[in-house]
């Protein structure tokens, strides 16, 4: 297991790219993925600020994580945005299930009704990426079992 590292935070993303890297087979199979992904977590500081992460994907690898703010967001094809609760108790749960969520802690799951996590975007072709890649992207999140991943403790 990798060393223990916080989120949200961009080595945390960097930390999943890696792993992505070394299970190039596994995503071969998902298929490619080509899109910039924001990932929005809500209550993320001290004050209660929401941290917002653009993850840019090609082919089977991550190529760039930055942290951005709100202004930032165009550059994205795609968020996916929740509360910092929301993320963490998905991230525990495909510990729990070494590396697959149960069903109720998908991405697909916990985004397709729109809450408690929301996929959006201005553009309405740019959105349907989120949808098109989901395997792949819960791929990626489900590599988050090899990271021991440390959370914020009072929000």
């Amino acid at each position: 297991m990798a060393a223990a590292v916080g989120f949200p935070s961009v080595e945390w993303f960097e930390v999943l790219g890696k792993l992505m890297d070394q299970q190039r087979d596994l995503h071969m199979r998902t298929g490619t993925i080509d899109c910039v992904a924001q990932f929005t977590v809500f209550e993320a500081t001290p004050h209660g600020g929401a941290r917002h992460f653009q993850v840019t994907f090609e082919e089977f690898s991550v190529t760039r994580v930055d942290e951005v703010d709100d202004e930032e967001v165009d550059r994205a094809d795609f968020v996916l945005e929740a509360d910092l609760d929301i993320w963490q108790e998905m991230i525990e749960n495909v510990a729990a299930g070494n590396g697959r969520p149960d069903l109720e802690h998908s991405l697909n799951r916990l985004s397709l009704p729109g809450t408690p996590m929301r996929a959006w975007s201005e553009d309405p072709l740019r959105r349907d990426l989120f949808f098109r890649f989901n395997q792949s992207l819960q791929e990626f999140f489900n590599a988050s079992a090899e990271i021991s991943t440390i959370f914020p403790e009072s929000r």
